[in-house]
């Protein structure tokens, strides 16, 4: 994986607390079982592969997900008619300029995001730990357990430490709504190397993973582990088949 990716998602999940799809078009499901290669989760198998059964519990509330990295972005927007200095955007459309100045520098903007779960997660847990017991799930693989849908999305990255990305509109526009398709954004001129999705419809770009980890009260008390979803974290750890397990979000 790239340094600029790399980047990218270590920010997004700072920044969320969820994990950054990669490539943001990739095509990820709920029940998507794999391993995380770095920051990036590589899909291996489905939980409907592996003859486990779940429930979607559906999002109802939609909310927008709008973050810049903390460095190396600049962004300028300009009104039908108005010369826009340092960019290419012509004089009679609306638009606006992005400059990245770092490699690994991005926009993220994600509008109208429902978030879909796994309901049935005691169940599914108890299925992933016999799976585990006869030795067909393997103790580094997760699940996506947490997806999020967008009705459109424009995420930018920057492969180079400098690119410029000129977008004119249809409408007039806001800094905060570029992914809106109401705007009518397209490219008007790019220079440098980037990864673009501009208003971009049917991404799911934020996901959480659920996997086997070690029960360290389960452990301590000389327990069954319990079988449960939660607890947030980042770090990977090791797992043994002799340590008690039970079932956590990453």
């Amino acid at each position: 994986m790239s340094n600029p990716a790399k980047l990218y998602l270590r920010e997004i999940y700072d920044a969320f607390s969820f994990m950054g799809t990669w490539l943001p078009n990739a095509n990820l499901r709920l029940g998507d079982v794999g391993v995380l290669e770095g920051e990036a989760f590589k899909q291996i198998t489905t939980l409907k592969d592996l003859g486990i059964p779940f429930k979607v519990r559906e999002g109802e509330k939609k909310s927008d997900f709008t973050y810049t990295s903390k460095s190396g972005v600049r962004l300028k927007t300009k009104v039908a008619g108005e010369v826009a200095v340092g960019s290419t955007l012509p004089l009679a459309n609306a638009g606006v300029s992005i400059q990245f100045e770092d490699e690994g520098a991005f926009l993220f903007q994600a509008a109208g995001c429902v978030t879909d779960e796994i309901g049935n997660r005691l169940e599914v847990g108890q299925a992933i730990l016999k799976l585990l017991q006869a030795e067909i799930w393997k103790a580094n693989w997760a699940v996506v357990s947490t997806l999020v849908h967008a009705d459109s999305a424009t995420i930018v990255v920057s492969n180079t430490g400098s690119a410029v990305l000129d977008l004119t509109a249809k409408a007039p526009l806001a800094l905060a709504n570029l992914a809106n398709l109401d705007t009518g954004l397209s490219v008007s001129s790019q220079r440098g190397d980037l990864i673009r999705f501009i208003a971009a419809q049917g991404l799911s770009p934020l996901f959480k993973l659920s996997r086997a980890k070690h029960s360290l009260v389960a452990k301590f008390l000389g327990e069954p582990a319990e079988i449960t979803f939660g607890g947030v974290g980042e770090e990977q750890e090791d797992l043994s088949e002799e340590e008690p397990l039970e079932i956590v979000a990453l």
